[in-house]
């Protein structure tokens, strides 16, 4: 049911378990928009910031009133946007909001082109201890069709500055499926990221919205056309070989780490824990409550002044929580715990979908063993296909 109360109530929330919950916080400015971007984002002015920050500093303390155990946080997610147009002491002001636990994870997503000796100085002085990079590839050409303004030849040493900086937990991120692309051209992309020494790499494949610049260029044939099916397939494939050959694990579709380097925060998501998640566009979970915050800084800022709930919030339906659980779960290469799912949701999934279990298993998707279900590697690449049969 759709409701808007009071974020100064303060009914009982359901939650996971007492030691802290898992906070995004979305800081959307952009100094330029990449055409395949489909996150809600603005143009950056420091004046307009700060007017953010002092919102965002409001929803959290209606938050906190309202669910008192959301002040306690494990994990801390700076995402955008563009939120390393934070500087060190607004970070410092957003995670003082917050009580710690203790080794907490706080991620910050940074854009190459920031990272300078002067900001990863400043940035010692805050709790950020990970950093994601919006690296994409370190293929030039690459970059320039993307957008992105950084070049290949300089992130080595942006990387290694990063470590004299004390950075001990890097992210890379990499967009595969590119026009004209082929897995040997993924194969030598990651051999450039291998040598850089990360701990984590999330590859993405390239899946413009239509209502992005770049997806209504490919509709209208301006752009030259993604590869096709068996194309991305053998892409997936030379990531997931080369990746894991190099000693990294699989730990989620798109996801792979040095060992103890999983994120997570975003382990949060894929096992179903309660997350805040604040600022114009956020989608948090703290059960029973879904929401998401409106994609527009007006709407947002008229939330906050009248100490509302968005307008999309809603008790979660039982089912819907669970067909969540199951979705989510599944895209973890450890696999879904069944067990788990019947304790919380007292549903039998082996038995509801026995059918569709077996059929898939026997086509060499889906491998039970014990009480955990995961999906095979070469259900991997059709991910959302064989999950959309077990719903």
């Amino acid at each position: 049911m759709n409701m808007c109360p009071s974020l100064d109530a303060s009914p009982e929330a359901a939650s996971r378990g007492n030691s802290g919950v898992a906070v995004y916080l979305h800081i959307p400015f952009c100094l330029a928009r990449c055409g395949y971007c489909s996150f809600f984002s603005r143009p950056f002015s420091r004046s307009a910031l700060e007017s953010y920050l002092g919102y965002l500093r409001r929803e959290i303390g209606f938050w906190q009133r309202r669910e008192p155990s959301s002040k306690q946080a494990r994990t801390l997610y700076f995402g955008g946007g563009t939120p390393s147009l934070l500087s060190a002491g607004q970070i410092n002001t957003l995670c003082e909001e917050f009580e710690l636990t203790p080794d907490p994870e706080v991620t910050l997503e940074i854009n190459p082109i920031q990272i300078t000796d002067t900001y990863l100085r400043n940035l010692r002085e805050t709790p950020v201890n990970r950093l994601s990079i919006g690296l994409q590839s370190m293929n030039d050409k690459d970059l320039a069709w993307l957008g992105r303004r950084h070049r290949a030849a300089r992130i080595p040493d942006l990387i290694r500055l990063c470590r004299d900086h004390g950075i001990a937990n890097l992210s890379l991120d990499l967009i595969y499926g590119l026009p004209g692309s082929d897995a040997e051209g993924v194969r030598r992309n990651l051999d450039l990221y291998l040598a850089m020494g990360p701990d984590h790499i999330s590859a993405y494949l390239l899946t413009p919205d239509p209502d992005t610049p770049l997806g209504r260029a490919l509709a209208t044939g301006a752009e030259s056309p993604l590869p096709d099916e068996e194309n991305l397939a053998a892409q997936y494939h030379a990531l997931r070989e080369t990746l894991v050959g190099a000693g990294f694990e699989h730990y989620e579709i798109s996801n792979f780490c040095r060992s103890g380097k999983a994120s997570r925060h975003n382990l949060t998501y894929w096992k179903s824990r309660p997350w805040l998640a604040l600022g114009a566009s956020a989608s948090g979970w703290l059960p029973p409550l879904r929401y998401s915050n409106p994609a527009d800084l007006d709407q947002y800022f008229l939330n906050v002044d009248s100490r509302k709930l968005p307008d999309e919030t809603e008790e979660c339906a039982l089912e819907q929580a669970r067909a969540d659980h199951i979705m989510m779960g599944l895209r973890l290469l450890e696999g879904l715990d069944l067990d788990e799912l019947q304790s919380l949701y007292r549903y039998d999934l082996r038995a509801a979908k026995a059918a569709e279990i077996a059929r898939l298993s026997a086509s060499g998707l889906l491998a039970l063993e014990g009480s955990r279900l995961r999906l095979t590697e070469e259900a991997l690449f059709v991910s959302n296909a064989v999950i959309g049969e077990l719903l």
